[in-house]
Order: C-alpha cells, then structure tokens, then sequence
C-alpha cells in the first residue's frame, strides 16, 4: 500500500480525513474535535483506540456533558477537564476542543502525507493548530501542535492528550519509574490505598495492586491516578499474546506528568484505558492553579511541541523507548 491521504467519504455524516502508509491506517473526523477516531495496524488488522459500542461520533454541542456522549477514540482537553471557572469565565466539561468543528487541509509530498488541524476556541480566543503526519513505511504517527494566545490577557490552562486504548487482560500497561498520586475526589477502587504509590505498585488492605495488570472485566475495576515525577518520557501499551506495542512520546517540558483512567468494567460496563500525558494535575482546575502546576500563555505567545504515538512488533513488554522513538524490553 503506498501512502496516501483520503477526503472523499465521510463516517456518519462527518467528513473525514484518512491517512494510510503500509503498516497504518488514521481515520480522523475534522467536524468532530478533531478526534483521531481509528489507529488500525495493518498487518494485525487491529484498531489500537477504542470506540464505544453504543455511542457514535457526532457533532455535539459546547456545553455536552462529556461522560454522555463520548465515543471514544483519541481527543484533546483544553483549558480544563471539568467544569472549570477561568479568569471568570465559564468553561464546558473537558473543555474546548473536543466539540470544535476544525478545519482540516490534507497535504502529500515526498514520502510523508499528512493534515493541518486549525480551530479558534470560542471562549478563550486562542488559536489550535494540530499537524497530523504519517511517512512512508513507518510504524508511527508524528504529531505537531501549536497554541497561541490570541487575546488580550495571559491566560492559564490544562492540556492533556486523551487517547482511549483498547484493552483486554492479555494487554498490559507501562509507565517509566514514577509517583501515584490517587485524588481523594475520584477514588474508584483504589480508594483504600495507603497514600502515594510508586509505579507499578499501590498499597491496599487486601495487598499490593500491580497497576500494569489489566483485569478482567468482571472484577469491576475502576482506576484513576496521576502519574508524577516521572523519570522518563513516554507511556506504553503491550498485546502480551501478539507481541504488539504502541506508546506515546512527549516533551517532559511541556508535559510534567501522565494520568491513567481504567475502567476494567468498573464503569458503565466500559472496558478501556485512556493514557493522558497532560501539562499539571490535578483534574480540578483551582486546586491545580492554586498548587502553581498550570501552564499559562501571554498575549500572543506560542506554545508548540511534538508528540509521538509508537507501534511497534516483538515486544512483551515496554521498558524504555530511546530519543528516536525505538521502543524496548529494557532491563
């Protein structure tokens, strides 16, 4: 299969843009945030994200309540997670972006094809450009974002990365050495833990949990931490069975930490594992400013940064991944 970028059909009634090299197929939907809706690895036939089995992609309003609609697949939440008070204004559940109909320009030269994402955020004036790449023969998807402040204020914010993974018991999860830090507000069934964790192991009365393991559905798990005080860069999911790993690569500058939400049946009887490198925590926006963890952008200044999403064979597990983006077993 050469590489190529598609436009001319649509999903639903939304128009979408497909980005296709030998090992993967991107389906993203422009109209519907900008959400990456499929990875599929071609050779396994696999789609990586998960997409929910009742609930479809669809042009929604700013102000939906994000746990009721969502369909899945990998979004992007920008200036809050829940409903957040900022600078006096009013901002909508998971924020802005992922109801946004974005404009998209497909491109193709040399051996890369790609998108250009742009969107204007209607409460806080800033501009979002997202670039989406594939090239040729390469197991990985490369991603540029760029932020800038339009209005005329400095103005603070989150942003976090929020792939939804497909995952099943035979699949395990991978953090670099790192803190867990539960928030008292969204236990799930970590509650009982003994404070702060080190990664991959939490305490409880009923003993250690192995947050790596990923279990069945019928134990009504429901995970939600954050990942801080990372020593490396990357979060990874491995197909213990195939062998298949993917993972995502940032900037530790710009993203400080990595929050896991795992619903292993533990909530509406969803089975998926959403890994979210994100600029600060925690999830409730006053308590992240007031602890001095949020970002913030001056009048017409830009943040931009590149972000990597790895799949790669033979792997059992995922121990490090090095400057080029080559995942590995480690030590």
């Amino acid at each position: 299969m050469k590489l190529s970028v598609n436009s001319d059909w649509s999903y639903r009634g939304l128009r979408t843009i497909v980005l296709e090299n030998r090992l993967l197929r991107v389906i993203i939907l422009p109209e519907a945030g900008a959400r990456i809706w499929q990875i599929t690895y071609k050779p396994f036939d696999t789609n990586l994200l998960w997409n929910n089995p009742r609930i479809a992609p669809a042009r929604l309003a700013a102000n939906s309540r994000y746990d009721d609609v969502w369909s899945g697949g990998w979004d992007e939440l920008f200036p809050n997670d829940e409903i957040a008070l900022i600078e006096g204004e009013a901002y909508p559940d998971h924020g802005e972006l992922w109801t946004g109909e974005w404009s998209a320009e497909p491109f193709s030269h040399g051996d890369e094809a790609g998108v250009r994402l742009r969107y204007i955020t209607p409460i806080s004036a800033i501009e979002v450009e997202k670039t989406i790449r594939l090239r040729r023969g390469q197991g990985r998807i490369e991603f540029h974002h760029r932020f800038t402040n339009r209005g005329r204020t400095a103005f603070p914010f989150l942003w976090k990365l929020h792939p939804a993974m497909a995952v099943s018991p035979q699949h395990r999860i991978d953090f670099p050495p790192m803190d867990v830090v539960l928030d008292p507000a969204f236990p799930g069934t970590l509650g009982a833990a003994s404070g702060p964790g080190h990664w991959p192991l939490i305490k409880t009365p009923a003993g250690d949990v192995d947050l790596r393991r990923i279990t069945p559905e019928d134990a009504r798990q429901l995970y939600f931490f954050y990942g801080t005080q990372m020593k490396e860069n990357w979060c990874a999911l491995t197909n213990s069975a195939t062998g298949l790993a993917c993972g995502l690569q940032f900037d530790p500058d710009v993203f400080s930490c990595c929050w896991l939400f795992a619903t292993y049946g533990g909530w509406r009887n969803y089975n998926v594992a959403v890994l979210e490198p994100c600029t600060g925590y925690p999830l409730n926006f006053e308590a992240m400013k007031a602890a001095g963890r949020h970002r913030s952008l001056a009048p017409g200044e830009t943040l931009e940064t590149d972000v990597r999403f790895l799949v790669q064979e033979g792997l059992r597990r995922v121990g490090s991944v090095d400057s080029s983006g080559n995942m590995s077993e480690g030590a």
